[in-house]
């Protein structure tokens, strides 16, 4: 029988089967560092690079690299076009000041790397952290390695890696394409790898995260970033005889994200290629979590590990709280700048007006047939002078009762 997409070789007495179609689905840009030296396998440090198989990654990047193991986990968590930002294997991070940086690169490498992912149209940015590593409970406990990037590093907003990625993030989103970071918490270290349900609870107390709702800096960058609470030990997280340990779920949600369409919830869903849990958070932390704006992982009834909870890390009076509302707002956002595109360079005459509002309301209309909105609205406002058109739009998401206004402008 066949299969779309695959194409069965018959060679001999053996079979080779070989992918015909492109993945499709959202671009998910990890930003990861590498081992080897700038320019192997062609790869610049700090370009930006899509990757499709394990073995062009190890031979850029390097065997066991956290660009290698970021690939990894992206590819088990069901991502499928997958792009990486290499930095330079010289990196070094400062969680006090959250600032990273490298001396061959001569300085900061924050802005660059964001810069090359922007060029990849991102629709996922995994800045990637690691989680436990066998190395911390080994017989001879050593360091699992850099830790990367992780939430909370710092309670003082302007000195959180999550903020400062947000901004960079709502920065993409609101010039080249609607966007979302994703970023786990630092890594429980101890020298066992179980952990007891005490340490479990001081863990996820996550004391140097900023409180979402304190914070005016965080009312507008909040809702741009995820922030999970996990420690997944994936399927074959591994390369030959060396095991990477647990992710810090980023990756998890990403590939979860490019699966499910916008108007579906991550609450529930299940993870793939999960082997094991480091630790599961009581219906107590769960809540806790929760309320400062942070996803958790979950044994559910079935005794399979799902999405406890589906948030942004916007303040809980945001319109954005909900994860599915903020990627519904993006898909509509979307739409209009898909429909109004074929209008551009167009003169802006009654004509080009009627068919363009037409374009918009019916794909609006469609997203309300499909479920991901329950009712929408726009008006359209032309300045002739400036062949400018502002689309104010009023939605009213699945999961909300509330409306939502947003503003699109098209340069015709």
């Amino acid at each position: 029988m066949a299969i779309p997409g695959v194409k069965t070789l018959i060679r001999d007495r053996f079979y080779s089967v070989s992918r015909q179609d492109t993945p499709v689905g959202p671009r998910i840009v990890a930003i990861a560092r590498r081992s080897t030296a700038s320019g192997t396998g062609s790869v610049a440090d700090l370009d930006v690079v899509r990757v499709t198989n394990e073995a062009d990654v190890i031979t850029a990047f390097g065997d066991g690299s956290d660009a290698h193991r970021a690939y990894l986990e992206l590819i088990l968590a069901g991502a499928g076009r997958i792009y990486i930002v290499p930095l330079p294997s010289d990196t070094a991070w400062n969680h006090t000041t959250a600032t990273v940086t490298s001396s061959s690169y001569g300085g900061s490498v924050f802005d660059a790397a964001f810069a090359a992912a922007e060029a990849a149209i991102p629709d996922m940015i995994i800045p990637w952290g690691r989680g436990g590593h066998p190395n911390e409970w080994a017989a001879t406990p050593s360091s699992g390695g850099l830790y990367g990037f992780y939430a909370d590093n710092s309670s003082t907003v302007t000195s959180n890696w999550a903020y400062k990625v947000a901004e960079k993030v709502k920065d993409i989103a609101e010039n080249v394409n609607p966007c979302i970071a994703i970023m786990g918490v630092k890594p429980y270290d101890s020298a066992s790898e179980s952990m007891t349900p005490g340490e479990v609870s001081t863990h996820l107390g996550l004391t140097n995260l900023p409180d979402r709702d304190s914070s005016s800096l965080l009312k507008e960058v909040g809702p741009y970033v995820t922030v999970v609470a996990a420690e997944i030990k994936p399927v074959n997280y591994r390369s030959g005889d060396t095991v990477f340990g647990y992710t810090n779920g980023a990756a998890h949600i990403a590939g979860a994200l490019s699966i499910i369409p916008s108007y579906s919830s991550l609450v529930n869903k299940a993870l793939y290629n999960v082997e094991a849990l480091r630790y599961a958070p009581s219906r107590t932390l769960q809540s806790a979590l929760g309320g400062k704006g942070v996803n958790s992982v979950i044994i559910n009834f079935n005794k399979i590990p799902v999405f406890g909870e589906g948030l942004t890390f916007g303040w809980s009076t945001s319109d954005y709280t909900r994860l599915s509302t903020k990627r519904i707002i993006d898909d509509a956002t979307s739409v209009v700048r898909q429909a109004c595109q074929r209008f551009v360079g167009e003169p802006s005459n009654i004509q080009t007006r009627n068919a363009m509002e037409t374009a918009i309301t019916s794909g609006l209309r469609g997203m309300q047939i499909v479920g991901a909105l329950l009712g929408s609205d726009f008006t359209v406002s032309y300045i002739p002078n400036e062949n400018k058109a502002i689309v104010d739009l009023i939605l009213t998401p699945a999961f909300e009762l509330k409306e939502i206004e947003v503003r699109v402008a098209i340069n015709l």
